[in-house]
Order: structure tokens, then C-alpha cells, then sequence
């Protein structure tokens, strides 16, 4: 064998052991953006479970966000403050899931089929509403205020719906 056909196949080699080392490059990619995605699930949770265990384990919380986000009863400032806080805190655990969802981070409409429809709900009340029309300027991007206020119309033109049916029953 020559020099010259030593050279090719060295060459061929190399070619070879670059392209293997390409693919285990983009294998490791993979992998890591995985792990990366699943850490930022992880912290979405970690978030709301915050949220979800100060109302599970605390009456007093539960009892505050359910009779004054309705109305039901009148607000101290105190305890006006704990609503507005909590609500706060459900918009902002919200907004991450948007925000995640913008950077394609969890796949395109979680947002709309998860903390869209939770925090909806929540501003659909009396007091929640009336939260979100000043907090909304307040420390939230244009593009989350939107969404939510999109969702918003969306489920008061569905409410507008089921309550038109509701009324041709009766």
C-alpha cells in the first residue's frame, strides 16, 4: 500500500471518527436539554405546591380565598392584603408556565391547558377581577397580559354560552 492510499485512508477514518463524535455530541445535547427541561418542570411544580399546601393546610387561607374572592364577605385590610397576595402569587407562578411555554421550554399550549384555565378562574370572581384590572399594569409584560386577558374573554364568551342554554331549559 502507498503513502498516497494511506493518506485516503486515514483520512476516511478521520471523516468516520468525526461524524461518530458529531453524533454523540448531539446525543449528549439531547440528553442534557432533557434533564434541563425536566429541572424546569421540577421548579413549576415546586412553585405551585407552595401555593396549593398554604390553602390545603391552612383554613384560614382556604376560607379567604374562597369567601373573598366571591364577595361573600367583607375584607379587612389584612386580610384584603393576605387575597391580594395570594392572587399575586397565582399569577405569578402562572406567569412562568407562560413564559416557559414562550421559550419553548414545555411544549406550545401549556399554558392555555394548564395555569391559563386555573388562574381564569380565579379572576373570573368578583374580587379577582377587580385584582386584576389595577395588578395588570403593575409588574406584568404586555405579551402574559394579553394571553390571560384572551383567555378571560374566551371563558366569558363560554360562560355567556352555557348560561343561554341553561336558561332555554328552563
Amino acid at each position: 500500500m502507498s503513502f498516497e492510499q494511506l493518506s485516503y485512508l486515514a483520512q476516511i477514518v478521520a471523516s468516520v471518527a468525526v461524524i461518530v463524535s458529531l453524533i454523540f455530541v448531539g446525543l449528549q445535547i439531547k440528553h442534557n436539554t432533557g434533564a434541563l427541561q425536566r429541572n424546569e418542570h421540577n421548579s413549576t411544580m415546586a412553585q405551585w405546591t407552595v401555593i396549593r399546601m398554604a390553602i390545603a393546610k391552612n383554613r384560614d387561607i382556604a376560607e379567604l380565598m374562597t369567601a373573598g374572592l366571591h364577595g361573600e364577605s367583607a375584607l379587612d385590610g389584612a386580610d384584603q392584603l393576605r387575597l391580594e397576595q395570594m392572587l399575586a402569587e397565582n399569577a405569578w407562578a402562572s406567569f412562568h408556565i407562560w413564559e416557559r411555554t414562550q421559550r419553548g421550554i414545555f411544549p406550545k399550549g401549556t399554558f392555555e391547558l394548564t395555569a391559563g384555565p386555573l388562574l381564569s378562574d380565579l379572576l373570573k370572581t368578583v374580587r379577582g377581577g377587580a385584582w386584576w384590572r389595577s395588578a395588570k399594569h403593575a409588574g406584568f409584560i404586555p405579551g402574559f397580559v394579553a394571553d390571560v386577558d384572551a383567555l378571560l374573554a374566551k371563558d366569558s364568551g363560554a360562560s355567556v354560552v352555557i348560561d343561554n342554554a341553561v336558561k332555554k331549559e328552563q
